[in-house]
């Protein structure tokens, strides 16, 4: 029987998930009104959990093999084939590395503008859309953290207030 990678990495994140929701329910309870300290980790870990058991169930039914076992697979190649992915992780870290300085809410919009002009395109009726949805996006996602929920998000050097 021939075990693909997929297999491996799906029972991998399986045994994970179990031993992080095993974990979850050590998470001490503060006492606050409402849900317990443990809700959401166990949520997301259940979700994940199901993702990778389909995951699983995918790879066992499917026989298709993988294609990253060619001899090609240089950096370059690897770049190239997953392109999309690849601009997406250099912008985040773009992202990061500028955070500090720019803040959540003009790097939030330009992390978001930046992802659908490069993948989307570069003509000027797309860039338009792409500015007027990265403000829209952002500015809804900022408002509802910082008026909503309360939650102190970086604010960057340029807008500092105080």
């Amino acid at each position: 029987m021939n075990i693909k990678k997929d297999t491996i990495v799906a029972i991998s994140l399986l045994l994970f998930c179990g031993i992080m929701i095993n974990s979850s329910f050590d998470i001490e309870d503060p006492g606050y009104q409402g849900m317990k300290a443990s809700f959401w980790p166990t949520i997301v870990l259940c979700l994940l959990s199901i993702m990778c058991l389909v995951m699983l169930i995918k790879s066992v039914v499917t026989e298709a093999e993988n294609n990253l076992n060619s001899n090609d697979t240089n950096l370059t190649n690897v770049f190239f084939k997953f392109k999309n992915a690849s601009i997406c992780f250099l912008m985040f870290v773009l992202f990061l590395a500028f955070l500090d300085y720019l803040g959540m809410l003009i790097g939030g919009v330009l992390f978001v503008f930046g992802l659908l002009t490069m993948l989307g395109g570069f003509e000027l009726k797309k860039i338009i859309n792409h500015f007027i949805i990265s403000i829209i996006t952002i500015g809804i996602m900022w408002s509802i953290f910082t008026f909503g929920l309360k939650v102190i998000l970086p604010e960057g050097e340029i807008l500092r207030i105080w």
